[in-house]
């Protein structure tokens, strides 16, 4: 008696009930992936202001001293230098605070394509004041009791509203 012919692939339906299966799982993941996106950009700009943070104090570990800053934002601001002897040896400020960074101040966007913010009254020659960094984009104002004051700043959500704002120095004037 001769059998009929082994079968070789699959079949119509189940190439089907495979695809359903994966289309259901891959609905299952998607709501916990679509904030993943958004999450990842709060968490980037909190790494980003810890960095900033982190280079000016390198750059008074080096210095003693940290420079003038004119500007609210931080890619286009002026950093200069002040006139003690602490500044002797130092050609560009911008260049030594970059170089804590480890990118251009020109080229630091936070997460959603605008400038880091920087609102500081530091005085270089008296070695007083305040320099706070912080994300644009919001109506929360910290008080981080200094003399300067971060306005308009973008709160986290997924860390309890906290406004996205870092105190970097502050010497009592």
């Amino acid at each position: 008696m001769k059998m009929g012919k082994a079968r070789k692939g699959f079949t119509m339906v189940e190439l089907m009930v495979v695809i359903i299966i994966m289309a259901i799982l891959g609905l299952a993941i998607m709501p916990s992936l679509m904030g993943s996106s958004d999450k990842a950009k709060y968490s980037r700009a909190w790494g980003d202001l810890t960095a900033i943070s982190n280079a000016f104090t390198a750059f008074y570990g080096r210095v003693g001293n940290l420079p003038t800053i004119t500007g609210a934002d931080l890619m286009t601001a002026t950093f200069t230098k002040g006139t003690g002897t602490e500044w002797d040896d130092i050609a560009d400020a911008t260049n030594l605070l970059q170089s804590f960074l480890g990118k251009p101040i020109s080229k630091l966007e936070d997460p959603w394509g605008a400038s880091y913010k920087i609102a500081s009254d530091w005085d270089p020659a008296t070695g007083k004041g305040a320099i706070i960094v912080y994300v644009a984009g919001g109506s929360a104002t910290p008080d981080f009791g200094t003399t300067v004051e971060a306005t308009n700043v973008r709160t986290d959500p997924y860390n309890g509203d906290k406004a996205m704002a870092k105190l970097v120095i502050n010497v009592p004037k």
